[in-house]
């Protein structure tokens, strides 16, 4: 009785694809001090270290990792992007053109394209915000940024078949800074308050009327292309973000869809900070699956378990003061890495995803994206937490459907 029930449930085999981002794959100031740290000198460095990687991994499991990029750090903006304030000072000296990435998919030097990023950091007045920036100029350049990139998300897919090409959106710029707390604008922080901010209605409203442009234009097809939301819910050591827990950023998505007109928007959680914030990262998934933004797609650095649950705060009558919300370190570990309480959050959320692709007959997408600058060998590192990830995967997808 127990089989036919678990089969009526689990129709199909489940799928799963591997990406990493490109950010943390190359060379950084991030070494700790340690000259022989890990990291690409280049973009095409990078790119094809992990091709070569790919070719192991498909022979070994018939897999591959995508790479994502941020548009001017690794990804070359070209000069003629007049449209969106093109500024040639922005382009990293590291970065790929796109269009020489796309080819070398094509001919196999280089891994497919997994995702496009607006930047959103490294550049000038990027510490105060993107679409909470003060200057509405400065708000103006991020939309149009963000339905550029669906215009090269298009491009992207239509030029490969491997590549994957949807647009992330993270509220990594857009947090609630601390240093309001040092100018006594100690904010009240709460279920009902946090959609009051103005931090909230600028990034809903900016994100929503971003994806109804690009809709409008053509760079999104309904049913296939998508924004990543990918909230930082215990934000980082100098914001808080406003979507502070798991609850509030389904909310937020469904405010961001709803003035796109259509449901482009999803949920690309972040174990690490939903961690951070007092949440295992399967009960997150799971709430925004139920909430019906989840489509298979994850971002799984690995971290700690805050001692403070932001959402008991969150729930406190009248709310609680943005100061009694502990400020978190995101180290940005790999699948595989950490105590006992971290890996069995990690195997949780595997065995949640192996559950929803058998579920949905759609592939459960981990992206890694760890600071590679911790290890002498990158792809040595990456390559380990790769066949980590695939060998839990294999073990609950074995069980589930037999």
């Amino acid at each position: 009785m127990y089989k036919e029930n678990k089969m009526s449930k689990y129709k199909f085999q489940p799928q799963l694809q591997l990406l990493v981002g490109s950010w943390h794959l190359l060379k950084q100031v991030m070494g700790f001090g340690n000259p022989s740290a890990g990291g690409a000198l280049t973009m095409n460095a990078a790119l094809a270290s992990v091709a070569e990687m790919n070719k192991d991994l498909m022979r070994l499991y018939g897999l591959e990792f995508a790479v994502s990029g941020h548009q001017w750090h690794e990804i070359v903006v070209p000069s003629t992007e007049e449209e969106i304030g093109y500024s040639a000072q922005w382009n990293n000296p590291r970065a790929i053109e796109l269009p020489e990435w796309m080819a070398g998919v094509k001919t196999g030097i280089f891994p497919p394209i997994g995702r496009i990023i607006p930047p959103g950091f490294g550049i000038d007045g990027a510490d105060d915000g993107a679409f909470i920036h003060p200057d509405k100029e400065r708000r103006k350049l991020m939309h149009d940024i963000m339905v550029y990139s669906f215009r090269k998300s298009r491009e992207v897919k239509v030029s490969s078949p491997r590549n994957q090409g949807d647009v992330i959106y993270w509220t990594g710029p857009d947090g609630l800074r601390w240093q309001r707390i040092v100018r006594g604008d100690d904010v009240l922080l709460g279920y009902d308050l946090n959609p009051e901010l103005e931090e909230w209605k600028l990034i809903t409203h900016g994100v929503g009327s971003a994806v109804k442009d690009a809709l409008g234009l053509g760079y999104i097809v309904p049913g296939v292309d998508s924004l990543l939301a990918e909230f930082k819910a215990a934000g980082d050591p100098c914001y808080l973000d406003p979507f502070t827990d798991p609850h509030l950023e389904v909310r937020g998505i469904d405010e961001m869809n709803e003035i796109a007109g259509s449901k482009v928007v999803r949920w690309q959680g972040e174990l690490c900070h939903e961690r951070g914030a007092g949440w295992k990262f399967h009960k997150a998934m799971k709430v925004a699956d139920q909430g019906e933004v989840f489509d298979g797609e994850i971002h799984f650095n690995a971290g700690g378990l805050a001692a403070v649950n932001f959402s008991k705060l969150l729930a406190k009558p009248g709310g609680t003061k943005m100061s009694l919300f502990p400020q978190y370190v995101d180290n940005d570990y790999l699948p595989g890495e950490g105590p006992e309480e971290w890996l069995d959050d990690q195997k949780e959320s595997i065995a949640y995803g192996v559950r929803w692709s058998a579920r949905t007959g759609k592939p459960f997408k981990v992206e890694f994206d760890a600071r590679f600058c911790r290890y002498h060998d990158m792809i040595e590192r990456l390559w380990k937490s790769a066949v980590w990830t695939i060998e839990v995967f294999e073990r609950y997808a074995e069980a589930l459907m037999n």
